[in-house]
């Protein structure tokens, strides 16, 4: 099947970039000679009243001939107005862009089609709120949805997101609905710093809600304290408190903050022999009787024992800083360079915001006596040049602890007016893309990325086969990723390709007349020879990248 989805891949591609080319030539009255899908003999062949239709033997490519385009061609007199160099110079523009252009605007297509199949989308209701961040600050709550921010009302996540991200600094005016009454909250987005795949970092807003709820699992490593006495183990889940449902570690927070006892209903996860990755969900029950301290002041400290499940670690990446600083399964990270860590999230999100610079990380383990032991250990994270499941060389900032916390799912809300949303989203996508890559373009051809983001007909065959494998969905975003790329890279400038006719178009616009075919047949040659060299290069990238590694 990978041999299908890399012709597939293709042969979709050519044909949409030829058929451009083609309908721009029929609707401006080229004469079009020949539209073939393919290169080589022929295996199908039909003529219209003008123009021969083939689908030729090797399905890489295809390509449009037009009358006149060689330089060897020559028009009848009766031909010579439609023949390519008969034409008008604003016309043989159009139809040497039309190409590029259905390239960029076959992803418009595939994204509309995607988006178009959503019926829901999040909705604008805080899943849970991070402890001392703005929204806690202000008194957001879960479960609060939000209408408007600064007059502007809200309907979906999305766009809350969007102006909390872009308000950095800037206070806020959120109406929010709480249960039957509308509530009016002011909070101001700090800062935090987002590292993407390639290493380059944005600021961005955030006031500290989540979409979906932080699922109330526990964890619990003193086993003298309430908790531990009561039974209850790391990696339960908590479903009722006193007889009333929970959803989100929030909620178990409030119920249990000052009570003086609780009746605590929860499921805990058996292991089928033979399934691992599988677990039975047990009911359980426990009577919490907490810990009271009173202070000096008469201010009561109730203890239960309870953490949240999320910071504590799972898995250990071997010969990570992690590993080295001596982080094991099962261990509470605690703090941050002296700071309260309350999420995995947060922790995430700072260490990405100074990638070079040594954390001291402070946990707490349980010790063989059943006491809690606190440890701590300087680390510095690392970067490792891997390749992705595509074959390309991404570099990973590593530190090597994750969590097994599982989120919840967020409120959704039928999306209104789904054609026009599928349209813009399809345009923004499409946008997005195109902006990406082109900054990629730039960046190798600045000698600001490794050459060896170049790849060839092996690399195009691995992103074909393995998008494929994932299912037509997968495969049809890629196409339109590849799609973006392809459509660019006609557009350089570069002889022989669509940008290289183009650049000369423009050069005959100010010299007022065409190029001698001399110099035109020079240009060709010297832009034959710079493809030529990258695709050496391409190729070269391969073999070291799928042959000799």
């Amino acid at each position: 099947m990978a041999v299908v989805y890399f012709l597939l891949l293709v042969g979709v591609l050519a044909v949409i970039h030829e058929f451009g080319h083609f309908l721009a030539a029929k609707l401006l009255d080229f004469k079009v000679l020949r539209f073939s899908i393919g290169f080589g003999r022929p295996l199908l062949r039909l003529r219209g009243r003008e123009t021969e239709y083939q689908i030729a033997l090797i399905p890489l490519g295809g390509y449009v001939r037009i009358l006149g385009e060689d330089i060897g061609d020559v028009p009848s007199p009766a031909d010579a107005r439609r023949s390519f160099a008969g034409k008008p110079l604003w016309q043989r523009l159009v139809v040497v862009f039309a190409g590029p252009a259905a390239n960029l605007l076959l992803p418009v297509v595939i994204y509309f089609v995607f988006f178009a199949g959503h019926t829901e989308l999040p909705a604008a209701v805080v899943g849970d709120v991070l402890a001392d961040g703005p929204a806690a600050r202000a008194g957001l709550e879960p479960g609060d949805r939000v209408v408007a921010v600064d007059g502007s009302a809200i309907r979906y996540w999305e766009d809350l997101e969007s102006k909390v991200q872009t308000s950095i600094g800037r206070q806020l005016h959120l109406v929010l609905q709480r249960g039957d009454r509308e509530v009016e909250k002011y909070l101001v987005p700090v800062a935090e710093t987002v590292r993407r795949r390639d290493g380059s970092a944005r600021r961005r807003g955030r006031v500290g809600i989540t979409h979906a709820p932080f699922l109330p699992f526990v964890g619990v490593l003193d086993r003298a304290s309430p908790a531990g006495r009561a039974g209850l183990r790391t990696g339960d889940l908590i479903i009722s408190i006193d007889g009333a449902p929970v959803d989100s570690w929030s909620l178990v927070e409030r119920k249990l903050a000052g009570a003086r006892r609780s009746s605590v209903v929860y499921f805990r996860g058996t292991a089928v022999p033979g399934i691992p990755e599988v677990k039975l969900l047990e009911p359980h029950f426990a009577n919490l009787v907490p810990d009271v301290t009173i202070g000096k002041t008469l201010d009561r400290t109730t203890y239960t024992g309870l953490e949240r499940a999320e910071m504590f670690v799972a898995h250990i990446e071997p010969g990570s800083p992690a590993d080295v600083a001596g982080l094991r399964p099962g261990d509470l990270i605690t703090s941050l360079d002296q700071q309260p860590v309350p999420h995995w999230m947060e922790l995430e999100q700072r260490l990405q915001s100074q990638p070079d610079r040594a954390w001291s990380v402070a946990w707490q383990r349980t010790g063989p006596e059943g006491q809690v032991l606190s440890m701590s250990a300087e680390l510095t994270q690392v970067r490792r040049h891997e390749l992705d499941e595509y074959g390309h060389s991404v570099v990973r900032l590593v530190f090597g602890a994750r969590n097994d916390a599982e989120r919840g799912r967020g409120k959704v809300v039928p999306i209104e007016g789904r054609f026009a949303y599928a349209i813009s989203r399809a345009v923004e996508r499409t946008g997005e893309t195109i902006g990406a890559m082109s900054s990629g373009f730039v960046a190798i051809l600045g000698g600001n990325a490794p050459s060896d983001a170049v790849g060839g007909p092996l690399t195009m065959f691995r992103v074909a086969s393995v998008s494929g494998e994932r299912g037509w969905e997968s495969f049809l975003l890629m196409l339109a990723l590849v799609s973006v790329n392809l459509g660019l890279i006609n557009l350089l400038p570069i002889p022989v390709l669509d940008g290289g006719h183009l650049l000369l178009f423009g050069i005959e616009a100010v010299r007022r007349r065409p190029l001698s075919a001399r110099t035109r047949e020079r240009v060709q040659f010297a832009g034959l020879a710079f493809v030529a060299i990258i695709t050496v290069l391409a190729l070269r990238n391969d073999v070291m990248r799928f042959v000799i590694r």
